[in-house]
């Protein structure tokens, strides 16, 4: 049992808050640099701690510093030296110095006043049309000396109390060791009921091997299961699930060719979900890009009944959903990942699907406006598509780096996340060009558009604007608080 143990104590390890290493001669030079500039975090956060500011701190680290460091109040550094010249030449210079450092300290430290904030280790959360939040908190215990992580979800309301509707210690499937991380929540168009994905991670045997899966659990704003008929509260293998407008139906997505194929692995082995850069041997030689999944869609009616398939001979590698109207865009592909990839409009009550275009190529961002009359998405690296989706000819292109992003409530520009989906990044906003009907087979011309840099800079792993365009949530870095901004 021991043996069992440390293997599985070794998969979940987590680092401890006091394995902080010293601040480097490196970090202490980069200390001099002013707050705005660019402060990056690692893709994996759980200790990257640093500080800015003299009121507020923050925590930050470099691409190019290590774990833990923490750098110093850098924002007065250069002005403080500049305050000391200025001082030996006469004490006349004291005003004009006095009100310099208060205006400093003021556009360094008093970004947009946050609405609030809640100071947990939030992993996700999710705006609901009502504007209350969901958001997944760690939770890590041990067991008979075997350490296991289940994540916990509260609901914070509009006037800002917080309650917690599932506590992940007493949630249990399966009779051996199980943990699960939460990696998506959504609520329902009428705002009582949560959709919550969780990748999940079992003992099968004494020999510590592990079998990984996903799958979504379904509750109300109480915290009570909604037991699907003929099982449990929770579908296996469901991915991207949503509630439809009847609040009654969920659709989801299943991996094509697993349905919950859940293959054992050894338990001392990482996924690429758990592995830092600092694992990566550098004599690894770079591997090709894996082939994009794809999914077929199904729904559920947990009041109701079960499962059924959606869609059948049609596969998507992305979905998103615009519940409000009962449909989704997707990116239709063949099977095999082959020709190229087809913009689709989706209604699953109607079981209909309508092509939007055929597009020269897809890199990521699939994005539906709040309206639910406009899509985005990149075409490549460097360029991201709008169109229209009642009148799809209508097009705009507009030249911005890979990313994500969220809409603003009126439509009218989004808020770009650059970089990977998993890495923080600093976030922009960038004024949309106007649509511009386009003759088939023309592409428009591609503007070019300054974007706008808030929160001097800062970079944040998840962000999400609310449904009424008023409040912007972002996670900070390192201590995952949840930090919510008014959108100005």
């Amino acid at each position: 049992m021991m043996g069992l143990s440390m293997a599985w104590k070794k998969r979940f390890r987590q680092p401890t808050a006091n394995q902080r290493p010293s601040l480097s001669s490196a970090a202490k030079a980069a200390s001099t640099k002013s707050c705005y500039d660019r402060a990056e975090a690692r893709p994996s956060e759980e200790n990257q701690d640093s500080t800015c500011g003299a009121a507020t701190l923050l925590r930050i680290t470099g691409y190019g510093g290590r774990r833990g460091q923490t750098v110093g109040p850098a924002c007065f550094d250069g002005l403080l030296e500049w305050r000391v010249a200025v001082w030996r030449s006469g004490f006349l210079a004291i005003p004009f110095v006095l009100s310099a450092l208060l205006l400093f300290s003021a556009d360094c430290c008093a970004q947009e006043n946050p609405a609030f904030r809640i100071d947990e280790d939030i992993s996700r959360f999710a705006y609901s049309a009502g504007g209350r939040i969901a958001y997944a908190t760690r939770h890590i215990f041990s067991v008979k000396k075997i350490r296991l992580q289940r994540d916990d979800v509260w609901i914070a309301e509009a006037d800002g109390k917080r309650r917690r509707i599932l506590l992940g210690e007493k949630f249990v499937r399966g009779t051996g060791p199980f943990s699960y991380t939460v990696r998506g929540l959504r609520w329902s168009p009428d705002g009582g009921k949560v959709a919550v994905e969780m990748e999940t991670s079992e003992m099968i045997n004494d020999a510590g091997d592990t079998r990984e899966g996903v799958m979504t659990l379904l509750l109300d704003d109480a915290g009570r299961e909604i037991v699907i008929p003929g099982a449990n509260s929770t579908i296996s293998g469901a991915t991207n699930a949503a509630w439809m407008a009847d609040g009654v139906t969920v659709a989801y997505l299943t991996e094509q060719g697993r349905a919950n194929a859940q293959a054992p692995v050894a338990a001392a082995v990482k996924s690429p979900l758990d592995r830092a850069p600092s694992d990566e041997a550098p004599s690894i030689p770079p591997v090709k890009k894996a082939p994009d999944k794809l999914f077929t869609m199904n729904r559920v009616k947990p009041f109701a009944e079960g499962a059924s398939a959606l869609f059948q001979g049609h596969v998507f590698s992305v979905l998103v959903w615009n519940t409000k109207q009962d449909g989704g865009v997707a990116i239709e592909r063949e099977t095999g990942a082959t020709g190229s990839p087809r913009l689709v409009m989706l209604d699953p009550g109607r079981e209909t699907l309508r092509v939007l275009g055929t597009l020269a190529g897809y890199a990521g961002g699939l994005t539906i406006s709040p309206s639910g009359k406009k899509v985005a998405y990149w075409i490549d690296n460097e360029q991201l598509e709008v169109r229209d989706v009642e009148i799809p000819n209508r097009m705009a292109r507009v030249h911005v780096a890979l990313g994500t992003l969220a809409w603003s409530g009126d439509e009218s520009r989004v808020l770009v996340k650059r970089g990977p989906v998993l890495r923080s990044g600093g976030l922009v906003w960038v004024t949309l060009p106007p649509l511009v009907a386009m003759a088939a087979g023309a592409v428009p011309a591609t503007a070019e558009v300054l974007p706008q840099s808030i929160l001097h800079e800062l970079e944040f792993r998840q962000f999400e604007i609310s449904p009424d365009g008023r409040f912007l949530g972002v996670i900070e870095p390192g201590k995952r608080n949840l930090i919510v901004f008014p959108v100005t």
